[in-house]
């Protein structure tokens, strides 16, 4: 049986009121002599009495837990190392701060006020959150601060929700104009399927698009599976694409797998590029060519907004935006020919 504040107070000889100013700190008005103080902590020792976290919490009003919610979470220990670096960012963060950190699966955005309002944290970092309109009234309806980690703010943001995010069109602009130094005429975006309505994602199709347009290069889109198993009969097709730009590393590392198989040459048959440049992007074959975000940076800059936002302060700005670079790697370099012919696949 757990021991109690009574019991601490019956055994120490003094009240109950005494015992919870000396071990909780509460009741200011209250004085207790240094010497009553060291029995009643010696007591406490002896008697093996813990305090309750949870009846601090119902005192106090707060846990000092933050909440880190996914959006079509992927692998830890599969070689990309997005998430390892963002739950890095946070963790630094909250740690060094005394937080700690509950990770949630994705939330049923139907039931977001109640999943977020039950009491067990003091506040939110939402990443990836969906750019959905009828999510703003509940995120307004939380009794806890939410920061949006990695999700371009939409058009129609609410107001008072934070936004830390990269410049993805503008990663996406940097791709699209190192292909096209290179010579490339036309480019192949590869999205992945089941991330067509992810935000990063639809901000970097947008803007590799749009930077297509401008320079006066063939563009299209292709989604495929995780594992991008599509690439085979597409080359097989003989496609004109001398680029590919793949949404993400992992998906551009799986691109990079296939080529090996079928015998694709890259960067000699195609050039491929990704999105993330983590130092996974070092340990491919050829070494990927990719955009970077620092996602170290921005998931501690996430988390800094939103202890502030715990602590009363109001974040200025609401929109913190980071710029990208292009680690251009082995993976791409001049086409050999515009014109593409269909050319045997070899399967494993």
């Amino acid at each position: 049986m757990a021991v109690t504040l009574k019991d601490v107070a019956e055994a120490a000889g003094v009240s109950i009121t005494a015992v919870s100013k000396v071990l909780h700190g509460s009741g200011k008005s209250v004085r207790i002599g240094l010497e009553t103080q060291k029995v009643i902590r010696e007591t406490a020792e002896r008697l093996q009495y813990y305090p309750s976290a949870v009846a601090r919490s119902l005192r106090t009003g707060t846990t000092r837990t933050v909440g880190l919610v996914f959006e079509n979470f992927g692998e830890l220990s599969a070689g990309p190392m997005y998430y390892v670096l963002m739950l890095d960012g946070v963790a630094r963060e909250l740690f060094r701060n005394h937080y700690r950190l509950t990770i949630l699966p994705e939330i049923e955005h139907s039931d977001v006020a109640p999943a977020l309002s039950d009491g067990r944290m003091d506040g939110v970092i939402w990443c990836k959150l969906p750019a959905e309109t009828d999510l703003y009234p509940q995120i307004r309806r939380t009794r806890v601060p939410v920061v949006a980690l990695n999700a371009p703010a939409p058009e129609n943001h609410p107001d008072d929700l934070v936004y830390v995010f990269c410049d993805n069109d503008g990663g996406a602009r940097l791709v699209v104009e190192h292909l096209a130094e290179l010579g490339h005429a036309q480019v192949l975006f590869v999205m992945e399927r089941g991330e067509e309505e992810t935000p990063d994602a639809t901000a970097r199709l947008s803007g590799a698009k749009r930077a297509c347009a401008e320079r006066g290069l063939g563009f299209e889109v292709a989604t495929w599976s995780r594992e991008a198993w599509e690439f085979a009969d597409w080359w097989r097709a003989g496609p004109t694409h001398t680029a590919l730009f793949a949404w993400n590393e992992r998906v551009a590392s799986e691109i990079l797998k296939r080529c090996r198989e079928t015998g694709v040459s890259v960067p000699g048959d195609v050039s491929v590029v990704g999105f993330d440049s983590t130092p996974y992007c070092d340990t491919t074959s050829p070494r990927l060519t990719a955009v970077k975000q620092p996602i170290l940076e921005m998931a501690g800059q996430a988390t800094r907004v939103l202890l502030d936002m715990i602590e009363g302060t109001t974040p200025d700005p609401r929109l913190v935006v980071f710029p990208c670079s292009l680690d251009v790697r082995d993976s791409t370099s001049s086409p050999r020919s515009a014109e593409r012919v269909p050319r045997p696949v070899f399967s494993k």
